[in-house]
């Protein structure tokens, strides 16, 4: 028979026995493994259509059944017997989790208290070994048996704690705890039996609202039930009722005389949170209640140590201040307690924190081990091969970014969305509209097909080794410099690869896609007179570009020269001629101003061009004459990284994707030189 449709009740969280590995204790971190569960069959009472049943719950043990994210995340807090009412009460967190072999195994870190003291060696003695785990079901299915109590199979579970209890009690048994979470939470039930069953009663933890596919039929009378049962539901009620109102007081500070009596009164939790909330509205506003205090957030300790971590790298590498250039939202570099720590130093400190005894292993093995390390069914930022690319990430891509360059002045920056070559059109004007004849009808306007222009994306790279003979020797600076220098050099590829440009076809520059060179006679972007910067030779660019024409000839464009570009030796005569405020070049300077004063925006002098010849661009954004493209909008090289096969180490891969060509011939001129 098929499933029906889930039913959604309210459930309490409960808890299970499980066992502690005292041989994995360790003494320096403090740290101890636990199988929190095997998923066994226990019995337990729960609310099943109108009535509270027997069932036996098994709960599924897979990565996809248990939601991982509060152990994992080290917010899951170690609790003695499972009270929760005092800050004492609490002696560790729960670091990491994971499914292994059938079996839910969790990594305990203990306080360093006094108090704490007694209880962790007491659990390292293998004196103390019982553990309870307190878990929440979300979805569960439920599956009749005939002579059988019904199976009750959690197939969404979230474990929410784990306590050291004193009492073991059978791995397949539930254990109650001694002050057990009085919330309630979510719970879908899935099963062919709830067909036939009607709404929850009233005074069951559920929500009364029928789901869509279950009968509305007038409800039968209850069903007998056990009487200790109920006394139990009664009774959680009662405890829901009281923390709901002791939290509110919290939030509010309602005064505690009032509160207790709200709760001794039986006012209905409704009623209790409307006074609490009313008394606070009518306090004085200067006087902040609990609820207006600042709350303070601390640093997950395993970013912290990533944090500190990276930045003790970074600092012995000598390269933080490149990279606080680059990240200035990042200025704090400090690397803490991490200072001084030599990568073999956290190399050995990612084994521990992962549970893995690094103490009696040689230098070789422990760089070996931590390299190949995975806290996870993935790794994680705190992972040893995963924190050096990290590290070795921003490392490069704070020399890609704070190396100058020239290229981004006159170019314009596009993107591509792979290696095929990629079409850059160039559309006309309409020139004029058309007067309306004397019908008053309007002309159709021809569309002529644009221009275009191929641009294609390539790959470059390199491939640089670490040795394990390096990280022992704690050689990560001379890594780290090899980093900044491909980062650098990635930059300057794209800076090399534009001005090669401008010496293709006899320096005439790229074919473009009529055929001719970039600067042709036929394209109008050689500019007359012929010579050095001068007044008359910067008017000369002016004019011819000035008098480009849209591709479909309609109208001129009237572009001007923006950007200056030249060789190094002519960049001192062009600003002066750019800047003078009288036209330098007339026997009485003092009686003619200058025609051209402040006609480009900006002078680009670079080595990478040599002779006599000088250009002229437009602003790129409004009309570009080159583009460099990159793969999918990535300005910036990207690092890979493998364990090293021809090296005994590791390797990382360089990668860059870009692409550079002339794309508009209008935008730019050229004028020889002298």
């Amino acid at each position: 028979m098929p499933d029906a449709a889930p039913l959604t009740t309210e459930q309490p969280m409960q808890t299970r026995a499980a066992s502690v590995r005292a041989a994995s204790a360790n003494d320096d971190t403090r740290t101890v493994e636990m199988v929190a569960s095997t998923g066994a069959a226990a019995r337990r009472h729960v609310w099943q259509g109108w009535d509270i049943v027997e069932v036996d719950e098994e709960l599924e043990i897979s990565g996809g059944a248990i939601r991982m994210e509060r152990l994992a995340s080290g917010a899951a807090p170690l609790l003695q017997a499972h009270r929760h009412r005092e800050l004492t009460d609490q002696i560790g967190v729960i670091e990491r989790a994971r499914v292994e072999a059938g079996q839910l195994v969790v990594t305990a870190r203990f306080s360093r208290r006094e108090d704490a003291d007694a209880i962790w060696r007491d659990v390292a003695d293998g004196i103390i070994r019982s553990v309870s785990v307190g878990y929440v079901v979300h979805e569960a299915e439920i599956t009749e048996r005939r002579g059988q109590r019904p199976l009750y199979r959690a197939i969404d579970w979230e474990p929410m704690e784990v306590s050291l209890v004193s009492v073991s009690a059978d791995p397949g048994a539930q254990v109650r705890s001694a002050t057990p979470d009085t919330r309630t939470y979510p719970l879908r039930l899935r099963g062919a039996h709830l067909r036939e069953r009607g709404a929850m009663p009233d005074n069951a933890p559920t929500d009364p609202a029928p789901t869509p596919d279950l009968p509305t039929v007038a409800p039968p009378p209850p069903t007998p039930v056990d009487e200790v049962v109920l006394r139990q539901a009664a009774a959680q009620a009662e405890r829901q009722r009281i923390a709901d109102i002791e939290a509110c007081a919290r939030i509010t500070g309602y005064p505690e005389i009032e509160r207790r009596g709200l709760i001794d009164n039986g006012t209905a939790l409704e009623e209790a949170r409307t006074t609490m909330i009313n008394w606070a509205a009518a306090q004085d506003q200067g006087t902040p209640t609990r609820s207006h205090l600042p709350v303070q957030v601390e640093t997950d300790e395993v970013e912290k140590w990533t944090r500190g971590a990276a930045n003790a790298i970074l600092q012995r590498a000598g390269v933080a201040r490149v990279v606080a250039q680059h990240e200035p939202t990042a200025a704090d570099l400090d690397p803490g307690e991490m200072r001084g720590s030599r990568i073999l130093d956290l190399a050995r400190d990612c084994l521990e924190r992962s549970s893995i005894r690094a103490r009696g292993l040689s230098q070789r093995e422990t760089i070996a081990r931590a390299l190949s390390l995975r806290s996870g069914p993935h790794q994680t930022t705190s992972d040893f091969a995963v924190l050096l690319e990290n590290t070795m990430h921003r490392v490069l891509q704070a020399a890609y970014a704070t190396t100058p360059d020239t290229w981004s002045r006159f170019c314009d920056t596009g993107s591509v969305t792979d290696f095929k070559p990629s079409n850059r059109y160039r559309m006309g004007v309409f020139g004029k509209l058309d007067k309306l004849n004397e019908e008053g009808e309007f002309k159709n306007k021809p569309i002529l097909d644009a221009e275009k222009e191929l641009l294609r994306a390539a790959t470059i790279g390199n491939i640089i080794a670490l040795s394990r003979e390096a990280m022992i020797n704690d050689d990560l600076g001379a890594f780290n410099r090899m980093a900044m220098q491909l980062g650098r050099a990635a930059r300057l590829s794209v800076e090399i690869d534009v001005y090669a440009l401008f010496a293709l076809n006899g320096g005439n520059g790229p074919t473009m896609s009529d055929g001719k060179a970039l600067f042709h006679a036929d394209h109008n972007n050689i500019a007359a007179p012929v010579g050095a910067p001068t007044v008359d030779t910067f008017e000369g660019a002016r004019l011819t570009m000035a008098t480009q024409r849209d591709p479909w000839d309609n109208d001129y464009l009237d572009l001007r020269p923006s950007i200056w570009v030249g060789p190094i030796g002519l960049g001192g005569d062009a600003r002066v001629v750019n800047d003078a405020q009288y036209d330098p070049d007339t026997a009485n300077k003092l009686q003619k101003p200058n025609k051209v004063r402040g006609l480009f925006q900006d002078i680009v002098d670079t080595p990478r061009l040599s002779g006599t010849p000088w250009y002229g661009f437009a602003n790129p954004a409004v009309a570009p004459a080159i583009e460099v493209a990159f793969l999918e909008g990535e300005a910036a090289p990207y690092l890979e990284s493998r364990d090293g096969w021809r090296t005994d180490g590791v390797e990382w891969k360089v990668r860059f994707d870009y692409g550079v060509a002339a794309i508009d011939f209008r935008p730019v001129v050229r004028n020889a030189g002298a």
